[in-house]
């Protein structure tokens, strides 16, 4: 049996959400809204033409800040609203981005963290902070699935970027009994409009009758939706709130059986493609010859400590996320409301980890 969040916990409360209009921001900002949560977004504008889930949700009732989180212009009005909890989602997030513009990922990813952690120094009403990372902060010279406590490296920008938020965060004086952060997998889920995003890839390929190019269709991957590390999220950030004695850092992944190749996520997809859009409905993918990027071959987290001491776990499968995502990609390309649909998702995730075990 998991625990799910607590309601009462979130109504009424400030939080503030770095990174509230990227994917998982939105996603947990339109959650926390639901629950009654007061929340100050502070996240970049939009680039030219993006299609971000924020925008078609069309959240009311948040403080929508467009600032440079990596600034200090944005931290004033922050203070000012005397945030109780902080989620630090804010992040150039993309493994080839770091490649494009290593100098940028680093700003953002370091000193974006040093700013919001120089906010909770200065805020003694701050209960809790978590700081999000990912599950590439791990030296893959370690075998997997990565605990913990393994050390912490990164061979491109962006892993390293997410390792040295890590470290400025752990090594920050004072804050170890408010400031924790979270390493997750891959997330998928509906709204995911990135480049060089599996997910995302497929449905714009598959939409448009192009072919679908692989990189690397072998790498292994633990691939979970994103409303499981966010309930992670809620979980952990209600028990620093109240004092519990919690590790500093905790993995949120599916359990190591789930991670499976970008291939078997693909060949799922294809049959449920067809499933949604009709079985004539053309579905290609190919190999990209010689991928420019180089990336992690087996990346899995053991995520024991989390369902240990949050009662936290998995409650749908890696067919269960893509089969939810693609479904929600195809209803609101067919009309139907965004926010309707991330809230309906939510709710049924929320009511599966409720349910009694067979």
């Amino acid at each position: 049996m998991h625990r799910t969040h607590d309601p009462e916990f979130w109504s009424g409360r400030r939080v503030l959400v770095t990174g509230h209009t990227g994917f998982k921001g939105s996603w947990l900002t339109c959650w926390l809204r639901d629950l009654g949560a007061e929340v100050y977004g502070v996240s970049l504008p939009p680039e030219a033409g993006e299609t971000p889930l924020w925008d078609r949700l069309a959240l009311e009732g948040v403080h929508d800040v467009r600032d440079d989180v990596a600034g200090t212009g944005w931290l004033t009005g922050a203070a000012a609203f005397e945030p109780e909890v902080v989620l630090h989602l804010a992040a150039q997030s993309l493994v080839s981005e770091g490649y494009r513009d290593p100098a940028g990922t680093f700003g953002t990813n370091v000193m974006g963290t040093v700013r919001v952690l120089e906010l909770v120094e200065s805020l003694p009403g701050v209960r809790a902070a978590l700081v999000v990372t990912t599950d590439k902060v791990y030296d893959v010279r370690q075998p997997t699935p990565f605990v913990e406590d393994d050390f912490l490296g990164g061979k491109d920008p962006y892993s390293a970027s997410k390792a040295a938020a890590e470290l400025v965060t752990q090594s920050w004086p004072g804050l170890s009994d408010r400031v924790v952060t979270a390493r997750a997998g891959n997330v998928i889920g509906g709204g995911d409009f990135a480049l060089n995003r599996i997910v995302p890839d497929i449905v714009r390929a598959w939409s448009t009758g192009q072919t679908l190019v692989l990189r690397r269709p072998l790498a292994v991957r633990p691939w979970q939706h994103v409303i499981e590390p966010l309930l992670g999220y809620l979980l952990y950030t209600e028990d620093v709130a109240r004092g519990r004695d919690v590790p500093r850092s905790l993995n949120f992944g599916p359990d190591p059986a789930q991670a499976v190749p970008v291939q078997a996520l693909v060949e799922h997809a294809a049959t449920q493609w067809g499933g949604l859009r009709g079985a004539d409905t053309p579905v290609r993918w190919e190999v990209e010859p010689d991928p420019v990027m180089e990336e992690t071959h087996d990346l899995t987290l053991a995520a024991g400590q989390a369902q240990r001491v949050l009662t936290w776990g998995n409650v749908w499968g890696w067919q269960d996320a893509i089969d939810r995502s693609l479904e929600w990609y195809v209803r609101a390309v067919d009309g139907e409301d965004p926010h309707s649909l991330v809230l309906a998702q939510i709710r049924a995730y929320t009511s599966a980890v409720d349910a009694p075990a067979p």
